[in-house]
């Protein structure tokens, strides 16, 4: 077999090619398979083999149905201390708020949560009534001609106005917006 040269050398190299031994050579082209010239081993027993990679899966096998069985005690021992912690936090936080002291305990709605809003709508003449439940300086009356151009965009102004940017106060006016939608159907 011939190898070309690196560029610049002018010289071709030759490799030679190695040499089988002869009994090597008549075995591979009788097909059998070859074997190693310095020793008789033969191919290992795969049932012996085999045995101990059975027994070690059973083990693993057993171990995840432990881990999992632990992992379900795990959470129900977590999910019961949560209830018993929102029983005995229940009486307290009332106790707290009749007595106007704020309650240093979490639980309910998280902190980062913005105060629930509700909205009055009902019919009007000229269009729909719209006010924020308990700040009756928010009342106003949204024109139906206003509300069949948009009325996501009539409750979006809305609650840009009288409770605050979406980003701040969350998504209010979808929940005007599906109790316009619920008044302009039994309106219709």
């Amino acid at each position: 077999m011939a190898k070309k040269a690196k560029k610049g050398n002018g010289r071709a190299k030759v490799a030679a090619k190695p040499e089988q031994p002869k009994e090597a050579a008549t075995k591979v082209k009788s097909g059998e398979p070859m074997r190693d010239q310095g020793s008789n081993r033969q191919a290992p027993d795969l049932d012996v083999l085999r045995k101990p990679v059975l027994a070690a899966k059973a083990k693993l096998d057993a171990a995840e149905a432990e881990a999992k069985q632990l992992a379900e005690k795990a959470h129900l021992l977590a999910a019961e201390a949560k209830q018993a912690y929102h029983e005995a936090l229940a009486p307290y936080r009332e106790a707290c708020r009749k007595a106007g002291v704020d309650c240093e305990f979490e639980g309910g709605r998280s902190t980062n949560v913005s105060p629930k809003v509700s909205f009055i709508v009902e019919k009007a003449d000229k269009g729909i009534r719209v006010m924020v439940k308990g700040k009756p300086e928010s009342e106003e009356i949204i024109p139906l001609a206003v509300l069949k151009a948009s009325i996501g965009k009539a409750a979006q102004a809305f609650t840009e106005k009288h409770i605050g940017p979406r980003a701040r106060v969350g998504n209010k006016q979808g929940t005007l917006g599906n109790k316009l939608r619920a008044v302009i159907a039994g309106k219709r």
